[in-house]
């Protein structure tokens, strides 16, 4: 298997000549940048507009490499063979944990710069947290994503909805309104029923005790933990999803822009390209976090990750790195890189998309990250198992909440 990706690594490096930035033979290349930009799409023809004028402005020539999707499968045997990169992308704060020994500390390059109030400060903790000390960096952020609810602005209004919850109780009143007004309120389709139960069992038990379940068992036994699954059960009854779901990806989530019929959708936040690319749907978007039981154990947080932008440790121009780095993660660039691709802008100094205005205010107010599973896969033997047992409580397998937890219980095997 190593002789094989060894083998492909050698090829793509051949084929980089024709799909990176092509330089002469005679040309010196000052640095070696490999981006996981797709070929073809209108994002890389905006990054390689942005690239080609940092060039000019810098007078320098850089030897840039668009893998696409397949960055993350051949950067690890890259770093590790010693293949000169000097800027690369990791798609996640745990690919840069695990990878931290290839990546300079740029710390002082950070709080030598504007980029702490430049980058949303939730990615900047999360990315401190997986580096190798407690206060020093080792990338940038970048392709921001979290978890939240994305509504419908218009159906809201429709419902005579003006304000988002911030409870469980004062969600049910606007689940409750969206009925009355002919909606089904929330669309689910079968991929997103973890990430979507995940925060309404954070709520009620806390993430700490969910992990421990995982291993010991004892969902039955947890009063909150019961407590959420019944809750999906009387949402339900009560009209709250759409009535085929958990459907598969993408049928329900796509009846927000196809007909209309359902309103939000708990997910990550590609969902709004995603889905206006998917139905050419150009809607009103307004996002909230999940909401929480004031008196209950859980945190009012979400999932976070970003992808990291990173130096080579062993990069000889470490300063012309950081510039590119900077530009591209900054200003005019970075807003019209990510406004491109339908993601929320990396850079909070600038305005972002219309889509994303409420998405750039939670994200400014977040200060607490969860797990996107709350737990429910801490416990990496059951995963599969956990995930189906999740989808069948969305199903309408279990006639009651205890019944529910038993079943979790069952899969842990107490």
């Amino acid at each position: 298997m190593k002789k094989y990706i060894a083998l492909l690594l050698c090829l793509l490096m051949v084929v980089s000549c024709f799909v990176g930035c092509g330089k002469k033979e005679d040309e010196t290349v000052d640095l070696v940048v490999w981006t996981s930009y797709e070929e073809g799409t209108p994002t890389y023809d905006v990054a390689n507009e942005y690239i080609a004028k940092f060039e000019k402005e810098k007078g320098v020539n850089l030897e840039v490499v668009h893998y696409g999707r397949d960055l993350g499968t051949i950067l690890g045997t890259a770093l590790e063979a010693g293949e000169r990169v000097d800027v690369f992308l990791l798609g996640s704060q745990q690919q840069l944990a695990a990878n931290v020994e290839y990546t300079m500390d740029i710390t002082d390059y950070i709080t030598g710069s504007d980029m702490l109030d430049r980058a949303y400060p939730i990615h900047m903790q999360t990315i401190e947290t997986y580096g190798e000390d407690e206060g020093r960096y080792h990338a940038i952020p970048t392709i921001s994503s979290f978890n939240s609810f994305w509504y419908n602005k218009a159906a809201f209004e429709d419902a005579g909805i003006t304000e988002t919850p911030e409870t469980i109780e004062e969600f049910e009143a606007v689940c409750d309104a969206l009925v009355a007004a002919g909606y089904a309120p929330m669309a689910l389709d079968g991929g997103y029923a973890l990430s979507t139960f995940a925060p309404l069992a954070e709520r009620y038990c806390g993430q700490e005790a969910i992990s421990d379940m995982a291993f010991n068992g004892g969902f039955a036994e947890h009063e909150g933990f019961v407590k959420a699954c019944q809750k999906i059960i009387d949402w339900k009854a009560a009209g709250y999803y759409d009535p085929s779901s958990p459907c598969e990806w993408p049928a329900s989530q796509n009846k927000i822009g196809l007909t209309g019929e359902n309103v939000m959708v708990y997910t990550g936040a590609w969902l709004p390209g995603e889905i206006e690319k998917m139905t050419g749907a150009e809607l009103e978007w307004g996002c909230f976090k999940f909401p929480y039981d004031p008196e209950g154990p859980g945190t009012y947080s979400t999932s976070v990750s970003c992808s990291c932008n990173c130096i080579n440790v062993n990069c000889e121009n470490p300063d012309l790195a950081w510039e590119y780095l900077y530009y591209m993660c900054t200003g005019e660039a970075d807003k019209a890189i990510t406004d491109t691709d339908g993601y929320l802008i990396n850079d909070r100094t600038m305005e972002p998309a219309p889509t994303f205005v409420e998405a750039k205010a939670l994200l400014e107010n977040t200060t607490e990250v969860m797990d996107y599973s709350a737990g429910l896969h801490a416990n990496a033997d059951i995963k599969t198992s956990m995930t189906e047992t999740v989808v069948n409580l969305y199903a309408g397998v279990y006639a009651t909440g205890e019944e529910a937890a038993a079943a979790f219980d069952a899969v842990v095997g107490k």
